[in-house]
């Protein structure tokens, strides 16, 4: 069996395929399910490890959308792992004291919901304890590993921010008060104490009185007991809001997942707390406008993406938001008249400039940002993955996330608890504007595509507000152009910067679009001469998207796909743990 180059992927093709941000949590995958755990154990396992081996943007305390396919009753479930703003929270305090922005810190920290979602997870859908599945974590953690691309980039571009944040994120995250080298051991202790902690008591209860207690025992040391307290402490002594009653009144949905049709076939994501509905929004816009008749990559095709992603993404910031607090006319933004009228609107002549305007459902009309104030920067939440189909069928796909670098490390925890408050409004009437109970309206989103054959293609990728752009393309141009799903993840892609971001200072740039180098220089002419404002380049850093898929066909065929575009495991010695088996 031989390493795929560049992908963090593992499969086999009778019994099951894996494809995760790094190889180690890869591989961690592929022994619970070859131990005789299902999708859900295994998927919770590798992303409870990418909190360790991806910590520079995966946090035990952050976010954890999930989207399951249940084979044995066809059915497709997502699992909202997403905090909410304390219910103290308020956005007059930042129109008051902060110029209408939230700022970094303690301010945007919103319930930590990573450990409830894997929890209700294995409740429900899984076979495995807690503690088995996060042992390999803990031990990693505790050990140390090889330092990867990933962290050694977000430790050198993200460093002062580490500076300022506290002494303990420097600690951490610059260990020898300098960024990560590549290759240098690396070790969180604290977090290893912290699951280890988790682990003693799922095992302390399930020895007394079965599985069921001691999932429960888990999330009562976590969002009650002893991890519960440290975290209110440190909330307070930063100023934050999080309370105990906070954390106490924390439940994780779980809802049919939002499907729409797509290319011949259903697409789910979770619903409106995430962006991802705008992948189907783009992908049925591609579809409607005649994308599949265009050569790939062409000028024409680029252009069309472009435009098709623009008129999706001004819907999200008129429309998207927590459904529990917001109208969202999700039914008629999925159907495929509406999508027909949103394509219709694309000039092959010539790009729509500044932005189109949103579709005009209910009589509402996108509302632009206020100006970001000039000391400001753009900002970047990353996220990781992990896609699991088992042999049975069933399908977990996950995309775990929230950064090192945005708010203040528990010290005694070892993470920082989520600041995906980062990614709310302050403007009022903006569909994503925070409200205390609220959701911030996340970046991260996982997806299951069905065709109509029965194939399923499940994934996610890092990449911030880029991920959805890039995952719009890689399916675009599998299902559209026939390209196979490993072709279709490298083929070059571009992007649109034109619409506002969905983190603070939530920046826009008018007609900005980023080619990457490998499409030639006439495309760029071209897309120039269409009024795009087009350049050469590549998103680096975290903030590069990095797509993961794995796939299977009606007759049980698996396939698992890594984009060559991270290598987080590249730097892991020959004969540690590196998830070598791949395909």
């Amino acid at each position: 069996m031989a390493r795929q180059s560049g992908a963090q992927t593992a499969a086999t093709k009778d019994s099951y395929a894996v494809s995760v941000g790094h190889d180690v949590a890869a591989e961690i995958a592929r022994d619970v399910l070859e131990a005789g755990g299902n999708a859900v154990d295994a998927g919770v396992a590798a992303s409870v490890a990418l909190t360790v081996l991806h910590s520079e943007q995966v946090q035990f305390g952050g976010v954890a959308p999930i989207l399951l396919y249940l084979a044995d009753e066809n059915r497709y479930i997502s699992i909202e792992g997403a905090g909410r703003w304390p219910a103290s929270a308020t956005p007059d305090y930042f129109r008051e004291k902060h110029r209408g922005r939230i700022p970094q810190g303690i301010l945007r920290t919103v319930v930590p919901a990573a450990p409830d979602a894997w929890l209700t997870a294995l409740a429900r859908f899984g076979t495995m304890s807690f503690a088995d599945l996060a042992a390999p974590a803990q031990a990693l953690a505790a050990d140390g590993f090889p330092a990867h691309d990933d962290l050694v980039s977000c430790s050198t571009q993200f460093e002062r921010y580490y500076q300022r944040m506290s002494e303990d994120n420097a600690r951490l995250w610059l260990p020898e008060g300098a960024p990560v080298a590549a290759g240098q051991i690396f070790r969180l202790p604290e977090l290893a104490k912290t699951i280890g902690l988790l682990i003693d008591a799922d095992r302390n209860a399930a020895r007394k009185s079965g599985r069921a207690a001691g999932l429960q025992a888990v999330h009562d040391v976590f969002y009650e007991g002893e991890i519960a307290e440290a975290m209110i402490r440190h909330v307070q002594a930063c100023d934050g809001w999080l309370t105990r009653a906070d954390l106490t009144a924390h439940r994780t949905p779980v809802v049919e997942a939002t499907g729409a049709d797509v290319f011949g076939g259903r697409l789910y994501t979770p619903a409106s707390w995430t962006q991802g509905p705008a992948l189907s929004q783009a992908l049925q816009i591609l579809d409607s406008g005649g994308i599949a008749r265009l050569a790939p990559q062409s000028v024409e095709a680029c252009h069309m993406v472009i435009e098709a992603l623009k008129l999706a993404l001004v819907d999200r910031e008129a429309y998207y938001g927590d459904p529990d607090f917001v109208d969202v006319p999700m039914e008629a933004l999925l159907s495929p008249a509406y999508a027909a009228t949103r394509a219709a609107l694309i000039d092959m002549a010539a790009a729509i400039h500044p932005l189109p305007p949103a579709g005009d459902i209910a009589e509402r009309s996108m509302k632009s940002p206020p100006a970001p104030a000039p000391d400001e920067e753009a900002m970047t939440l990353d996220t990781s993955v992990a896609a699991v189909i088992d042999g049975a069928g069933n399908i977990f796909a996950s995309t775990p996330s929230d950064p090192s670098f945005d708010g203040p490390v528990v010290p005694e925890l070892g993470f920082v608890i989520s600041t995906r408050g980062a990614q709310s409004y302050v403007e009022a009437g903006h569909p994503a504007c925070l409200a205390a109970e609220k959701r911030p309206r996340v970046s991260a989103y996982p997806m299951i595509f069905r065709g109509a054959n029965g194939r399923h293609i499940a994934g996610g990728g890092p990449g911030a507000d880029l991920q959805l752009q890039a995952m719009t393309q890689v399916l675009a141009s599998h299902l559209a152009h026939d390209l196979g799903l490993s072709e279709a993840t490298k083929a070059p892609r571009v992007f649109t910067h034109g619409v506002p971001a969905s983190t603070e200072p939530h920046l826009s740039f008018a007609g900005k679009v980023v080619i990457e180098d490998e499409l030639p220089e006439t495309t760029l002419t071209a897309l120039a001469a269409l009024g795009h404002k087009a350049s050469h380049g590549k998103a680096s850093g975290i903030a590069k998207p990095s797509i993961c898929l794995v796939a299977r066909d009606p007759d049980g065929a698996l396939e698992a796909v890594g984009d060559p575009r991270r290598a987080s495991g590249q730097h892991l010695k020959q004969g540690a743990r590196t998830g070598k088996a791949v395909v």
